[in-house]
């Protein structure tokens, strides 16, 4: 039996460049605008609520207590006072940005949360700086931004004390100088990624993840005969990865070993760490799985405060349904298609050009790699034995954005090989995108509303009581 696929599923398959190419610094000057219109978006009542709030009792105030130095932060069995606990159980790099951001703004809310409105703006730019190093479209890697700013969940991670918005930042940083090194073989850009995936590691071991990542791709360019065993390139990357990022993550413990810890305590710690996340058996009431993640079924409620006359102001983690959903959808069809072009593109006889024939390569190559990079930051969660919530899926969000993004800029361009109905389909992606997001504002950023519309409105469906 042969299978045969639609003729519209090979769009770009010839032309992987973007159907708007990089030019000038046009598009430069427009993602600054909506990066500095996303980060004016997210200073929106971002004091309130004026305590801390969901996991900020652990992240903000464990990073308090490396700012007055009291050295039982990094104690798993120090006990904290009622209502707070020390947060050891990842490294410390997230919070350690979050005291240093306290001693310039103060002890306040806006002092613990400023970190991450900067880290989730810096991760807007850089996925758009991404999706145009691998597609060379403008219009792509506006698209893909504007998706992340519009995106709910990453804003309300975006505004809380946690680490989810660092880590998302230099795990966004690893692969963009990861792929500009394989562009270029820059050494620079190799150290950069190195020392950005190192960044990641200090905030969250999910950084492992990005190891995976990196290693695979490698290894398929072994398997394709793109790269020698004996390539210099190829050790030069084992090498940076394998010393740089370990020596980040240890120097992330100076303040530990500042406070009088030694190197005992340390492996002691790391031991504690790995059995939290290994046997962790507790319970959450907005406890979900990855495969409901895809579908927006269990957004986290992060806080409540009841107001006069009947009047309530809720904060969700609520993703943006028409982005998850259409972006998944993306994401299944560009991997479909891609089963079906593992051959080598014909040279000659009429048929493509070297030129052509490198184009298609690379165009293959990126979307193997946003695909790996989003499957590989998503589908792992599965086998996790602790719990999980909704915000496990934050790390994956930006390369669902740049797959959505690509398609909404190739549509919107009218490429020849797309059926008719992929324009109008862009638009009412993107119309609804940013229907949901202004719908969604008011929970996201904790805006009074009446009960009776909670109610009657958010609270509609069961998952997202």
């Amino acid at each position: 039996m042969i299978l045969r696929r639609p003729a519209w599923l090979t769009w770009g398959t010839a032309h992987d460049a973007a159907s708007a190419p990089l030019a000038g610094g046009g598009w430069r000057r427009a993602l600054l605008a909506l990066v500095l219109a996303g980060l004016a978006l997210k200073l929106v009542r971002l004091s309130e609520p004026p305590t801390f709030y969901l996991d900020e009792v652990y992240h903000a105030f464990t990073a308090q207590q490396y700012l007055h130095g009291n050295p039982a932060a990094y104690d798993p069995w120090a006990k904290p006072p009622p209502d707070r606990a020390f947060e050891w159980t990842h490294p410390p790099l997230a919070k350690l940005l979050m005291a240093a951001a306290m001693a310039v703004f103060g002890e306040t809310p806006f002092g613990w949360r400023i970190g991450s409105v900067l880290c989730s703006t810096a991760a807007v730019g850089l996925t758009a700086l991404l999706s145009a190093e691998l597609f060379g479209s403008g219009a792509a890697a506006l698209w893909a931004a504007l998706l992340l700013s519009l995106e709910g969940l990453s804003f309300a991670l975006g505004r809380i004390a946690m680490n989810d918005a660092y880590f998302v930042c230099f795990a966004l940083f690893t692969l963009l100088h990861y792929v500009r090194w394989k562009d270029g073989a820059r050494p620079r850009s190799l150290l950069l990624a190195a020392t950005g995936l190192g960044l990641a590691l200090a905030t969250k071991w999910t950084a492992f993840y990005l190891f995976g990542i990196l290693g695979l791709d490698l290894l398929r360019d072994l398997l394709l005969g793109r790269r020698r065993w004996r390539d210099r390139g190829l050790w030069g990357a084992a090498l940076a990865f394998a010393t740089i990022p370990p020596l980040i993550y240890l120097a992330s413990y100076g303040h530990f070993f500042a406070l009088g810890r030694g190197w005992r305590q340390l492996v002691e710690l790391q031991q504690q760490m790995w059995w939290y996340h290994t046997r962790l058996r507790a319970t959450h009431p907005y406890q979900s799985r990855p495969w409901q993640w895809v579908l927006n079924l269990r957004p986290v409620w992060l806080h409540v405060a009841y107001l006069r006359d009947g009047w309530v102001a809720h904060l969700y983690a609520l993703g943006n349904s028409v982005i998850l959903i259409a972006g998944f959808a993306a994401a299944l069809l560009w991997s479909w298609r891609d089963v079906f072009a593992v051959a080598a593109p014909q040279v000659g006889g009429g048929r493509l050009s070297h030129a052509q024939a490198q184009r298609v390569l690379r165009g293959r190559w990126a979307r193997w790699f946003v695909l790996l990079a989003y499957f590989a930051l998503w589908l792992p969660w599965s086998f996790s034995p602790r719990i999980m919530l909704f915000y496990h899926y934050a790390p994956a969000l930006p390369l669902l954005c740049i797959v959505l993004g690509l398609a909404v800029a190739r549509a919107r361009a009218g490429e020849g090989t797309l059926p008719r109905w992929t324009r109008p389909a862009a638009a009412a992606v993107v119309i609804g995108a940013l229907a949901f997001f202004v719908v969604t504002y008011p929970v996201l950023t904790g805006v009074p509303l009446p009960k009776t519309l909670i109610e009657r409105g958010y609270a509609r469906l069961p998952g997202w009581r």
